[in-house]
């Protein structure tokens, strides 16, 4: 049943924002800003927060805002409140206008499955432990992929050995190019933080454990500013991939069928939703994003898919090994660093 005549409360308004500060960014960025004004959250993009070197048509930092506008918007739900999503209502400039509206327009009981994901937003973090064998049961990925298909996005899941070897070879050689590049490694130890209790930024602990040598089958971002050794060559990759004993972790590919600021906005809707739940079925992910940082790899890793559209985001997802240590998830920015002119709630 939906009741009309309801406002924000100052702890609702709250809640949400912190919700979708706990949304995962680009080297933990954060790239967000939150205004309460008139019963409307308003979320924007603080361009201050901007990587430019990794990102330099901000496809990313729209993804990042669409993953905390999908989180905020659960934690309203969650709270029984029916709220109506207003996207881009400035027109598609992200420089000068809001990215997003959520506006209060009633009661109305939450789902259970909306009450599961608003539960999982706490405990869902970037997991890059080592996975056990088990492969990803069917029921599982139809899961995956229906969070997908809820917010406008497709799914797809590489299993055939020929596209997860072309997958292991584009990431190798992304990280071969990050690593020889220098205005890169500057950008991201610029995001680097040795402070353990800073808000924002990649841990000094996550950046080493990041370079630790591992066994795997698609290589994982080194956060240690090229310190961590030379990365494999593609061709390395490729012969890894097929011969060596190595983990072998599920894989899904995140896309749209179009790539304007709107379908990047939703991608990041559609990428939190798949990950909390996959908290949600106990699950770990984290991303393989460097080769979707250039360009010209990025359409070569939709084709590995067989489909239409555009590749937003790869996802490693499996069942953690729980004898290895998890690392300490990473802070978020308080909620009045984010939050604007909350005077009227």
């Amino acid at each position: 049943m939906v009741t009309s005549g309801t406002t924000f409360t100052v702890e609702q308004v709250r809640a949400a924002v912190g919700a979708g500060s706990l949304a995962p960014s680009i080297h933990n960025t954060q790239p967000w800003r939150w205004r309460f004004r008139d019963e409307t959250l308003e979320l924007s993009a603080d361009l201050t927060r901007a990587v430019p070197v990794i990102d330099p048509d901000h496809r990313q930092l729209l993804v990042s805002c669409g993953a905390a506008l999908l989180n905020s918007w659960l934690s309203l739900r969650a709270a029984g409140l029916d709220v109506e999503v207003g996207e881009f209502p400035d027109g598609p400039d992200l420089t000068t206008g809001r990215l997003a509206t959520l506006t209060i327009i009633g009661h109305r009981p939450p789902t259970e499955d909306e009450i599961r994901l608003a539960e999982a937003i706490t405990s869902r973090h970037t997991d890059r432990r080592p996975f056990t064998p088990a492969t990803l049961p069917a029921d599982e990925v139809r899961k995956l992929r229906h969070a997908a298909e809820a917010e406008g996005c497709w799914l797809a899941v590489l299993t055939s050995e020929d596209a997860r070897v072309e997958l292991s070879v584009l990431l190798a050689r992304a990280d071969w190019i990050q690593h020889n590049d220098p205005e890169y490694q500057a950008e991201l130890a610029s995001w680097v933080r040795d402070d353990p209790q800073a808000a924002d930024g990649i841990p000094r602990t996550t950046a080493l454990s990041s370079a630790e040598p591992r066994t795997e089958e698609f290589q994982t971002r080194d956060f240690t500013g090229g310190t961590g050794g030379e990365p494999a060559s593609a061709e390395e990759a490729a012969e890894r991939a097929r011969t060596e004993p190595v983990e072998r972790p599920g894989v899904l590919v995140l896309g749209t069928d179009a790539d304007g600021p709107t379908d990047r906005l939703r991608a990041g809707r559609a990428l939190a939703r798949v990950l909390l739940t996959a908290t949600v079925e106990r699950l770990a992910t984290s991303p393989l994003g460097q080769a979707l940082d250039i360009e010209a790899s990025r359409s070569l890793v939709h084709s590995l898919t067989g489909g239409t559209g555009l590749t937003q985001m790869i996802i490693r997802v499996g069942y953690p090994d729980m004898s290895a240590a998890p690392l300490t998830p990473t802070r978020r920015r308080p909620v009045s660093d984010v939050l604007e002119h909350l005077t009227d709630a």
